[in-house]
């Protein structure tokens, strides 16, 4: 066996020779000269290998490699020199990793004495070192910027391998650290978008390719968790590392395009970062014990269980879906990423109000949504807890005689909150759409709903017909689902849903799977299509309740917004109200079902004109007017 600082130098040695090629590249050396020693490296890797796999084929290994030089050099010599070229540098990344690969299959086997598989080269940390040390000297030679910032990420996320060792705990420990990081990683992508969002085109291809790495990446080790097998992981490992060097290299893509003019653009990416959250909350939940490992133990914690048939499967892939999105660690994993896009909208807001609002909305967030559910001492007894009560009737069990307090005890709260604050109390603070839709990016895809087909339909405060129609269905379908659930429980009627409640499902149909598919389609619906296109019965709910109740917005000086040319309230309605500023001009106010107090409006007015008026300011009113009433009579 091969000492360990034996190893070292030969590994170090060779990680230098490595990176002396990649500044070749980039320097703009020739690349046949470049490929021919990048090739040497494998042969003298993969001959050193067989020697040791088999000392009879020391002749044959000295012949191959002699083979090689004679043939690499000549195509050198008498050939077209070859210069640096996409094709050319993607070549020599790949031939290299392939070299590191073969150094990782030499050491193995050096240092076990016996034959190393695909798989025992990869998962090795003389590998994953050698390449952490080129990625590095890639990332200084790349300038200042994007790119740079992105590599930065990726780093220790392809290097900090949970299959470096062969060690559960420590593999579980690298998930958790880079989880961690590419939650940030993300975070910076969604900002750095957000910011440059102005221009006419941006780095969205780079991007693009960054995401799907870290899709791939959580997918290798969800398939990990379900099979025991690391190959997948392994692959996207290997990938990345590739990606990044060509990428230090090469410099971002040349493809571009605007996140907020190109909704096909927008909307992959949202879906790509969304089935990379799905992975990240399912991996976690195994990690913590949420999920049983393995195949047959994941199917088994499924909330709706499982039906092997083909018939099955589109109950089947709801289940799936719904059980993660339903999870702690996909909505911990979420709330983390879209509430500190949400944080980050504080340095834009002028209003005290609406910076209250947006804090009291990721921290509700973090108590509603996963706190009380999740790790409070009453998560045991969430059934029983009335405001938990949301999206539809009977939506946390079955609608039994026990819970019928509960059920009409929320809606009659939910009610009075809504008439005195407006549905802002839920759509603008307690519900997980405000978080989601009100982080920097996600708010600035509200110009989707004037460019988009879905979007420009629901314009103005006017209800459209088939907003009726859909809000009618979801209506429709929860009542006649709480009716059969309580006839259900009372014994009256066998009936379930693959043996599942009806209420659960059709919460699990549109609180964990429709509502998301929605939120993907921002691009396609325009935002808050939940609130503006009556996806979301309780929200439905809570806005009939705002609308005959005392909220609504009010302009302090309607003549003001009879001389504004820009109309930037009506431009920076989310929920895309853009008849608001007739309505302010006509009445000095504006009252519709529609509107659910973001207070985007109240922000963009260039001369400070829109003011919130609820319970508040009504009773200051009564208590101003009895006051004056007092000094008039005395």
């Amino acid at each position: 066996m091969i000492p360990v600082i034996e190893q070292l130098a030969l590994a170090s040695a060779m990680a230098a020779f490595s990176c002396f090629l990649i500044w070749e590249v980039k320097r703009g050396s020739r690349m046949d000269v470049v490929l021919y020693l990048t090739g040497m490296m494998i042969a003298m890797n993969l001959g050193a290998y067989f020697y040791l796999i088999d000392r009879n084929t020391l002749s044959y290994v000295l012949l191959a490699n002699s083979a090689y030089m004679f043939f690499g050099l000549a195509p050198i010599i008498y050939g077209r020199r070859l210069g640096r070229s996409p094709s050319t540098v993607v070549a020599f990344v790949i031939l290299m990793n392939l070299a590191e690969l073969s150094m990782g299959a030499l050491f193995y086997s050096w240092t076990t004495g016996s034959p190393a598989s695909v798989l025992d080269a990869v998962q090795n940390y003389w590998y994953l070192g050698s390449m952490g040390a080129e990625m590095s000297f890639s990332l200084a030679l790349t300038p200042s910027g994007n790119l740079r910032n992105y590599l930065l990420f990726l780093l220790p996320i392809s290097v900090i391998s949970p299959v470096a060792f062969n060690n559960q705990q420590y593999a579980e420990a690298t998930i958790w650290s880079t989880t961690i990081l590419m939650l940030l990683a993300t975070v910076l992508i969604y900002e750095i978008l957000y910011k440059d969002k102005l221009r006419a085109t941006q780095d969205t291809t780079t991007t693009l390719e960054l995401m799907l790495l870290f899709t791939a990446m959580m997918g290798g080790e969800f398939t990990y968790y379900l099979t025991g097998n690391w190959a997948l992981y392994d692959v996207s490992m290997i990938s990345s590392m590739i990606w990044f060097i060509y990428r230090s290299i090469e410099g971002p893509s040349g493809r571009r395009t605007n996140y907020l003019r190109n909704a096909k653009w927008t909307f992959t990416f949202i879906l790509i970062t969304f089935v990379m959250e799905w992975l990240m909350g399912g991996v976690m939940d195994f990690v913590t014990g949420v999920f049983s490992p393995g195949l047959q133990g994941f199917l088994s914690s499924l909330a709706l269980g499982w039906v092997p048939s083909l018939v099955g499967i589109p109950y089947d892939f709801l289940s799936l879906v719904a059980t993660v999105t339903g999870s702690q660690w996909f909505l911990i994993m979420m709330g983390t990423e879209m509430g500190l896009l949400a944080l980050f909208r504080l340095r834009e807001l002028k209003k005290l109000e609406n910076k209250i609002r947006v804090i009291l909305m990721v921290s509700a967030y973090g108590i509603y949504t996963i706190f009380i559910p999740y790790f409070s001492p009453l998560a045991s007894k969430l059934a029983f807890i009335p405001y938990m009560w949301s999206m539809g009737l009977g939506t946390l069990g079955p609608v039994s005689r026990d819970f019928l307090f509960g059920i009409i005890g929320t809606y009659a709260v939910s009610a009075f909150l809504s008439a005195i604050f407006g549905s802002r109390q839920i759509c603008s603070v307690t519900c997980t759409a405000p978080t989601m839709y009100q982080g920097t990016f996600y708010n600035s895809l509200k110009v989707f709903n004037r460019t988009s087909r879905i979007g420009r339909k629901t314009l103005t405060s006017r209800i459209r017909p088939f907003v009726k129609v859909i809000a009618l269905t979801v209506w429709i379908t929860l009542i006649a689902a709480a009716v059969v659930s309580f006839l259900d429980q009372e014994g009256i009627i066998d009936f379930t849903i693959m043996g599942v409640d009806t209420t659960v499902f059709l919460y699990s149909l549109y609180f964990n799977f429709l509502w998301y598919l929605v939120f993907i389609a921002s691009p396609f619906f325009g935002t808050y299509a939940c609130a503006t296109q009556g996806w979301c019965s309780w929200g439905t709910f809570n806005q009939i309740s705002s609308r005959i109740g005392l909220f609504k917005l009010r302009v302090r000086d309607p003549q003001a917004c009879l001389n504004c040319k820009t109309k930037d309230c009506a431009n920076a309605c989310p929920v895309g109200n853009t008849d608001m500023a007739g309505h302010f001009i006509r009445e000095g106010q504006f009252k519709s079902v529609r509107c659910i107090g973001v207070g985007d409006c109240v922000e963009a007015c260039p001369y400070d004109n829109i003011l919130f008026y609820d319970i508040r300011h009504w009773i200051r009113e009564k208590v101003g007017r009895w006051k004056r009433e007092g000094v008039v009579r005395n």
